[in-house]
């Protein structure tokens, strides 16, 4: 049984964490964000390993098991480069160890932007990486227990009776309560359950404490010497943020986060490809009979806006005095945030009648804009919430996934062969898209694997009542789709996301589950985490997102890598150091465009 113990506690340390290096071993968590990573469960049901035994490989040995091996991952281990500190001497140890080092960065830049390496990147050999056993010690903090894949209950297979008594309640009821009590004696779906703990206005995860990276200046890439020099500076300049993040918080809630995206990192130039990419197709097909209108879902700091206002009035004024530019933010700390810089832009640069922020989410969109516009959309679909399937082993019949929170705030997974109209919808779309498929031979589905090993896992383990793995379907993105057809119908999309995410939690197309605490990256092995807590983000399948995106809106699309989209609309030589190297190409090598 999924269950995470919202409780006060006094209990044990989880099991180790494995830290890279000294300096990183001395700042573990403390308790309480053990506990919410996993660490401390002290039950044990039947199967199951005592409180330092690790779900984190998969086997789901017992109700007793903890994500805490798993989380307890060092800084940006989850999504990105993952790197101790060490002396300055062993940092420039020859150009050998810089090059070995730069070629690790550039494997694992393939990073969620968001969260993603958010400890300062130096260097790291393979002797640095040391496992760190956790010292037991008492401990008076939350304890958020999580035990994963152990017990499946299921609608008509005898579920305790309270489960089917509670009611049903979306992310967008809970949303529109004036208390921020997280609730409980509830039903939820899986998607409704992500979307809360992503997004509810009390304490959602962008609701709270957001910090986003971004260089006190932009970097000059021609004066650097190389890869290794650029690493070095953008190293430095993370360290102005090593205040807030090595602070202890005396309660979760305070607990800041920083980000980092590739158009705060490479600004002006990221955000001037895409101005280009606007400006040349804009040109080419609606001036001088339309106005240039533009809306951005998740602004950030709004410096995107800023890169491709400035540059559109820098290179085109006579488009610049005919542009509009709307950010669409959900998150009302965000959109605040975003007003600070756009008020200080106003009286120079006469943005003011330019720009709006509207504080709401594209999902809730129910306004039609019959104006052509184009549609810019940044790590936007990797937080659109999903639907969790799981499929029966015998029959192969898909069963949905709910979020039981029982009267005690424990968290149990439920499934039912009831699928709701969006879940269905989404599955009817995808065998009409790819007719024939025998998703048996799709690499990584849970119905590639056989029936013969499928029914030995049952026996081996019988309490996940012969449901398989769960594939994460993205409902949340088809809503998208829906808006942009129906109240945008003349729009032009322009997206950028991530195909692969390391680290995810078990599944297909599963999400990687973290947490930042002290430059440390926390990872866990369940999306059922304290509510509000954790980042939960999913990889983009950009072959099915562009098919759905064609069936749903009628028009086509095209995807393109985040390397090549750069090549053909970025000011390359204004991004490359003096050895030749280009850290806004090579870096992102997980991520792709899809542009109409």
């Amino acid at each position: 049984m999924h269950a995470v113990r919202a409780r006060w506690t006094a209990g044990r340390a989880g099991p180790a964490l494995r830290c890279g290096g000294g300096r990183a071993a001395a700042n573990r968590p403390p308790g309480w964000v053990r506990g919410l990573a996993g660490g401390g469960g002290s039950s044990s049901r039947s199967g199951g390993g005592g409180p330092g035994s690790s779900a984190g490989d998969g086997s789901g040995s017992g109700s007793g098991s903890s994500t805490g091996s798993s989380a307890g991952s060092s800084a940006g281990s989850s999504a990105g480069p993952s790197v101790p500190d060490t002396d300055v001497a062993d940092r420039r140890r020859g150009r050998a160890v810089n090059r070995a080092y730069t070629s690790s960065l550039l494997a694992t830049s393939r990073f969620k932007g968001r969260g993603a390496s958010l400890s300062t990147p130096l260097r790291e050999t393979e002797a640095d990486a040391v496992a760190v056993e956790e010292p037991r010690k008492a401990r008076t903090e939350f304890d958020y227990s999580v035990r994963p894949e152990t017990f499946l209950h299921v609608v008509g297979r005898n579920p305790p009776e309270s489960f089917l008594q509670y009611p049903v309640v979306t992310s967008a009821a809970l949303a529109g309560r004036s208390r921020a009590e997280r609730p409980r004696g509830t039903t939820m779906l899986t998607r409704d359950f992500i979307d809360d703990s992503l997004y509810n206005p009390h304490y959602g995860y962008f609701s709270r404490q957001a910090l986003i990276f971004s260089p006190q200046q932009p970097f000059a890439y021609n004066s650097l010497e190389s890869l290794d020099e650029f690493v070095d500076k953008w190293s430095s300049d993370l360290k102005r943020y090593d205040k807030v993040l090595d602070r202890d918080p005396k309660h979760p809630e305070l607990i800041p986060q920083l980000w980092h995206t590739p158009t705060e990192l490479f600004q002006p130039y990221y955000g001037q490809a895409l101005a280009r990419y606007l400006l040349v197709n804009y040109m080419l097909t609606l001036y001088p009979y339309r106005d240039l209108v533009i809306y951005e879902v998740g602004g950030g700091n709004g410096t995107l806006m800023l890169n491709i206002m400035d540059f559109i009035r820098e290179n085109q004024p006579d488009v610049f005095v005919r542009t509009k530019y709307n950010i669409i933010e959900i998150s009302s700390a965000l959109a605040a945030k975003q007003a600070q810089p756009l008020q200080q832009r106003i009286e120079t640069l006469g943005y003011a009648d330019k720009v709006k922020i509207i504080n709401k989410s594209i999902l809730d969109w129910d306004v039609t804009v019959h104006d052509p516009c184009f549609f810019v959309a940044l790590e936007v679909f990797d937080n659109f919430a999903h639907d969790a399937i799981r499929y029966d082993n015998e029959t192969n019949e898909p069963h949905q996934g709910h979020v039981v929170i029982d009267d005690k705030g424990d968290f149990h997974e439920l499934y039912d062969a009831a699928l709701d109209p969006l879940a269905r919808r989404f599955l009817d779309l995808r065998a009409k898209l790819y007719p024939g498929t025998d998703w048996r031979a799709v690499r990584g589905h849970p119905l590639a694997t056989s029936k013969r090993w499928r029914k030995l896992k049952e026996m081996l383990w019988p309490l996940s009542h012969d449901l398989s793995l769960p594939e994460y379907i993205p409902t949340n993105y088809l809503r998208f789709l829906d808006v942009l057809r129906d109240r945008f119908p003349h729009h032009r999309l322009l997206s950028a996301d991530f195909t692969t995410l390391p680290n995810a939690t078990p599944g297909y197309n599963a999400p990687v589950v973290q947490v930042m605490l002290q430059k440390q990256m926390i990872t866990v092995q369940t999306y059922m985490v304290l509510q509000g807590y954790f980042d939960i983000m999913f990889p983009t399948n950009f072959e099915l997102a562009a098919k759905l995106y064609t069936e749903v809106c009628k028009k086509p699309i095209t995807v393109e890598s985040h390397r090549s989209f750069l090549e053909q609309w970025a000011d390359l030589d204004a991004t490359t150091t003096k050895e030749g190297d280009n850290p806004m190409v090579s870096f992102y090598q997980n991520a792709a465009f899809l542009c109409t």
